[in-house]
């Protein structure tokens, strides 16, 4: 048997076995059976249909033959190189490559409140430390593909310096994947993403933490992007009783534009979002 005929063999019932898990969660969700057991189902729906991208795309081919290796050195810059024009890229093409090299990065979810009293909270994975003492910060915010201002840029500008925001850090769980998913659905200004998630506490259910911060600068990016880059001044962090900085569970992380999950062994479970 060749490499295709191997790899369209595993492809094959990978596949079945998506199929066969669909159908399963819909069994189990008409029987009224409860999230626990749904969220294992569906961490290894999105686990299966991962390693079936994985096998059809060939980069586990090596894993589909009788010879035991490393396989080949990864690719380094040399001789062999060659140089990309990102000015002549298209947006996507350009995001690929980007996300490609820099990515994955922790997702967290971000709660402002708007002028008008609006809760609004949204999926960011552009949140950086860039300093410990004091602790500050970093967080890019853009426009969405309307070119409106997202909320959480709008309520920061609106509410100027000191206003807050807080930061919930996710767990790696499907819980958490959900509430990405349904809050980067876009709303008018008016209506508030807390009406997405199951559980609209002021803090969200299942949080690994939340870091509470105030605004201390906003700048417009250069170069003409449409975007400004918020500096952040934590304030104080809430965690579970019992939490250490040494035994922080595993969090959630954004895999380059269209899912997320645990990182960084590409062999974990992923969850392909809708809203992205």
């Amino acid at each position: 048997m060749d490499i295709d005929e191997r790899r369209r063999v595993v492809a094959t019932y990978l596949r079945r076995c998506v199929i066969y898990s669909d159908a399963s969660i819909e069994r189990k969700r008409a029987r009224g059976e409860g999230e626990t057991e749904l969220a294992r189902w569906q961490a290894f729906r999105e686990f299966t249909a991962y390693s079936a991208g994985e096998i059809e795309s060939g980069v586990l081919d090596s894993w589909l033959t009788d010879e035991e290796g490393e396989g080949p050195p990864p690719p380094s810059i040399g001789s062999g190189s060659f140089s990309l024009d990102l000015s002549s890229m298209t947006y996507h093409d350009r995001r690929e490559w980007l996300a490609a090299l820099l990515m994955p990065r922790p997702v967290v979810l971000v709660a402002t409140v708007s002028a008008t009293g609006v809760q609004n909270i949204s999926p960011m994975s552009s949140v950086n430390v860039v300093s410990n003492s004091p602790p500050l910060l970093t967080m890019s915010l853009s426009v969405d593909i309307e070119g409106r201002p997202r909320d959480t840029l709008e309520n920061l500008r609106n509410g100027g310096i000191g206003s807050q925001c807080t930061i919930f850090v996710l767990n790696a769980d499907h819980d958490s994947a959900l509430a990405v998913d349904a809050t980067a659905r876009p709303l008018p200004p008016d209506e508030s993403e807390w009406d997405l998630l199951p559980d609209t506490a002021p803090k969200l259910t299942g949080a690994l933490a939340a870091i509470h911060c105030e605004l201390a600068e906003l700048h417009p990016l250069p170069a003409g992007a449409k975007g400004s880059l918020a500096i952040l001044q934590v304030s104080s962090i809430d965690v579970p009783d019992g939490l250490q900085s040494d035994t922080v569970p595993q969090t959630l992380f954004q895999i380059g534009f269209d899912s997320v999950g645990p990182a960084p062994n590409p062999t974990d479970w992923r969850f392909g979002l809708s809203n992205h």
